[in-house]
This record gives C-alpha cells, sequence and structure tokens, in this order.
C-alpha cells in the first residue's frame, strides 16, 4: 500500500474512533442519572468549593497537581464520597465523581474502583471539560495504562483489572470497541506469562476480530498456533 494511500487509510479509521467514541459518550449521557440531592442548596455549596479547589490545580505541572490532590483534596473529598455512597441514596453527584478521577490521576486505581463501580452502576456522568470521555471509557483508558505500567514491573493486576475486564463485558460498558481489544490483549499477555497458551490464544484472537487494525497480535497468534500444533 502506497504511503499516501496508508495515510489516508490511518485517518479515516482515526475518524472513525472518534465518531464511536462521541456516539458512546452521547448515548451514555443519555441514560445519565438526572436526580439531584434532596438538599440542593446545601449540596451546591459543597460543589462550588469543590469547583474552586480543582480551579488552583489549573497551569500547575503534573506533578505539583498531584501533590496538591493526594495532601489536600483527596483527603478532604474521599470522606464525603463514601459517605454518600453509604447513604444508600442516588442522584447526580460531580463529588463522588471527582474524587474518581482524582484518584485515577495519582495511580491508585484500586481505592478509585471502589468508588468506580457503584458511580458506573449509577450512570454518574463525567465533568464537562472532558467532553466525549463517559465515565467507563476513562475508568477503563486508567485501568489499562496501570495494567500495562504493572506489568511492566513485574507487579500483579488482579483482581482489579480482571474486576474491570468481566465487568465490562457482562454489563456492556459503553466504550470504544479499541479499549475492549486491549482488554483481551493484555489478559492473553496475563496467559502467556502463566503458561495458560489456549487462553491466551483465545485472547489474541479475540483482541485481533474486534480491531483487526489496531490490535497487532498477528505475531503472537502464529506462535502460539504452532506450538499448540507441536
Amino acid at each position: 500500500m502506497s504511503s499516501i494511500a496508508l495515510q489516508f487509510k490511518e485517518t479515516m479509521l482515526a475518524k472513525k474512533a472518534v465518531e464511536q467514541q462521541n456516539t458512546l459518550a452521547e448515548s451514555y449521557e443519555a441514560e445519565s442519572i438526572r436526580q439531584t440531592a434532596e438538599d440542593y442548596d446545601q449540596f451546591q455549596l459543597l460543589v462550588n468549593a469543590l469547583e474552586t479547589d480543582m480551579k488552583e490545580l489549573s497551569g500547575l505541572a503534573p506533578g505539583d497537581k498531584n501533590r496538591i490532590r493526594e495532601k489536600k483534596l483527596i483527603p478532604k473529598y474521599l470522606p464525603i464520597a463514601q459517605n454518600y455512597l453509604e447513604s444508600d441514596t442516588s442522584y447526580r453527584n460531580p463529588v463522588l465523581v471527582e474524587v474518581i478521577i482524582m484518584l485515577m490521576d495519582v495511580g491508585n486505581i484500586p481505592e478509585g474502583l471502589v468508588l468506580a463501580f457503584p458511580a458506573l452502576e449509577q450512570k454518574q456522568p463525567m465533568p464537562q471539560r472532558f467532553q466525549k470521555v463517559n465515565l467507563p471509557t476513562f475508568v477503563c483508558d486508567n485501568v489499562l495504562s496501570w495494567a500495562n505500567a504493572q506489568l511492566a514491573r513485574g507487579n500483579s493486576i488482579e483482581p482489579q483489572f480482571s474486576q474491570v475486564f468481566e465487568t465490562m463485558l457482562e454489563d456492556n460498558w459503553k466504550v470504544p470497541r479499541e479499549v475492549v481489544a486491549k482488554f483481551h490483549k493484555i489478559s492473553g499477555e496475563v496467559h502467556l506469562k502463566n503458561g495458560s497458551f489456549e487462553n491466551a490464544l483465545e485472547d489474541f484472537v479475540r483482541a485481533t476480530e474486534i480491531d483487526p487494525a489496531g490490535a497487532k497480535c498477528t505475531t503472537k497468534i502464529n506462535q502460539l498456533k504452532k506450538r499448540l500444533n507441536r
């Protein structure tokens, strides 16, 4: 394929991926929870305080942002998010979602997921600044990045990775197909490392079926087929 044709193909694939993500985000937003807190005025004061605190982060370097998140904002707002989830109520809660975002931004995926799973069940929407990224996609993207980093360091990604992977499939989260393929690919890598070659092959094949252009599992698939046929 010529470089011009390849460039055109890549441009069209990228455009299609953006359109898919926009559609998924709009669909998720249409289903998002609509209820508001019973004591709306009091809750709005809390939201306003959070927004003021978040503005302090703008313009700061990533390391400085994370330091403020860890030392000031998470300790301040995490108990509020936890109390909300323990209260057995359900309404649009920007505080809960911002705490999830902050925990994942600082790399605390395990604790972030404790809050994220119930937030996803409630269909909590993302803040407006995220535009076309819905909460399921945000969570999955962060778990994927975290899992890749942990594997590179030789650390375990369980049980968090499997919990997200299985729930994403079972609950049919509205995420781009490329995201689903990446989960299958990482799962395949883990199975391969553990010597579960049939399971690894199944995941690599599934990743390729879902995202033929981006999965890049062909070499591993061929190697595993040769190994299993011997």
